[in-house]
């Protein structure tokens, strides 16, 4: 007994599958982003100090 595929189990499956590849575009865009930030520099130690002593002008 062939798959018969009407309108309604098409659309259904196109849409599954847009739906599905987007998913994985956001995870993967979603990793990339992680990992990028993950391998930032550490600041200095003159720049956490300047960053340290802004913080405080603001909040005096």
């Amino acid at each position: 007994m062939p798959f018969q595929v009407d309108a309604p189990t098409l659309s259904l499956l196109l849409f599954g599958s847009v739906f599905a590849g987007l998913q994985v575009w956001w995870i993967g865009s979603l990793v990339i982003r992680n990992n990028r930030r993950r391998g930032e520099r550490p600041l200095t130690t003159q720049q956490f100090r300047r960053d340290l002593e802004r913080i405080f002008r603001e909040e005096s």
